[in-house]
């Protein structure tokens, strides 16, 4: 097993991409960390921008930046 006692951190943000088929991660620097671990952190900053948009949408009509098609 992988172990560090290094802090793991996000030096760069990507795209991460939800579908039927998966979820993918593109474009994310991880510093400290492996493959499993820069999905895991992406997977954490994208649940975490989710939420903030979606608590601005709560609050106030047109207070997100959520798009429907």
């Amino acid at each position: 097993m992988y172990c560090t006692d290094d802090e793991m951190r996000i030096t760069k943000t990507g795209r991460v991409t939800v579908t039927k088929d998966g979820i993918s991660v593109e474009g994310f620097n991880v510093k400290g960390a492996m493959c499993r671990d820069v999905a895991v952190m992406a997977a954490a900053w994208a649940i975490g921008e989710l939420q903030r948009e979606m608590l601005k949408t709560i609050a106030k009509p047109g207070g997100g930046n959520i798009g429907v098609d």
